[in-house]
């Protein structure tokens, strides 16, 4: 899982297009999902100056559709991948969030309900490690 977390991650960087909806902030990314998956993805971190929300699109994580919510961090993209959960084997089996680098890239991994999530960039662990935790945190 966690390779096919860093091969999605350098499939969106390397589309021509990476973002079919550009972000006015998640009140405007998230419902654009709606009809495009077969879930709705449980998001609630807009961003911040650290952190802008640069927008979304649809992907697929190994045989399932996966909303792509893409941030940044300076110059570093970072892709969230959120997708249904059921039948993977996850890395870490008490719920908590797994995190580990391949290639370069930092990975966090964790579920929420019935949803997956793979969080990926090349920026340092510990900023990552940071979004990770607001994007975990549901009010």
């Amino acid at each position: 899982m966690v390779g096919e977390a860093v091969n999605d991650h350098l499939r969106m960087l390397s589309s021509l297009r990476p973002l079919e909806i550009e972000s006015g902030g998640l009140h405007q990314v998230k419902p654009w999902f709606e009809g495009r998956l077969d879930f709705a993805p449980v998001v609630s971190f807009e961003g911040d100056t650290d952190f802008p929300l640069k927008g979304g699109a649809v992907g697929y994580f190994l045989d399932r559709k996966a909303a792509v919510l893409v941030y940044a961090h300076g110059l570093h993209t970072i892709s969230l991948f959120v997708f249904r959960a059921g039948g993977l084997h996850w890395p870490s089996q008490d719920g908590s969030a797994f995190t580990t680098q391949e290639r370069g890239f930092n990975v966090v991994m964790w579920r929420q309900g019935s949803l997956g999530c793979a969080l990926v960039s090349d920026v340092d662990r510990r900023k990552l490690a940071s979004l990770a935790a607001q994007l975990q945190s549901i009010p």
